[in-house]
């Protein structure tokens, strides 16, 4: 399943942005500023940490904890991954190369509402 933003440009003109793929080729996003393949990839070496964090937390302690773990994994996987729509959703806002750009990338789409 693709997560996707959509936005309205003009009335009646609306686009998507993939956000999936963004997240998972986070270098695509170099292109609107820098670091931004390091950003998202250490926040998901984070987000994999607190998961296994909890699994090892289960298994010495107390059997559930590897719960709060997961959902706090899954949690800050779909904010990376809206994130970094966001962040191309406001490039593609703020210029028309930055538009085009995402386009020729293949992460924007025309919609038909």
């Amino acid at each position: 399943m693709t997560r996707a933003i959509v936005y309205e440009q003009a009335p009646g003109q609306r686009f998507a942005i993939d956000a999936e793929i963004l997240h998972k080729q986070p270098e695509m996003l170099n292109v609107f500023g820098r670091y931004m393949h390091a950003r998202f990839r250490i926040l998901d070496a984070l987000a994999y940490f607190i998961c296994l964090a909890g699994v090892l937390a289960s298994l010495a302690y107390v059997w559930w904890m590897f719960l709060p773990g997961v959902a706090i994994c899954a949690m800050m996987l779909a904010v990376n991954r809206k994130a970094a729509g966001e962040i191309a959703l406001r490039a593609a806002r703020k210029s028309a190369d930055n538009f085009r750009k995402l386009h020729e990338m293949g992460c924007l789409w025309l919609v038909f509402a």
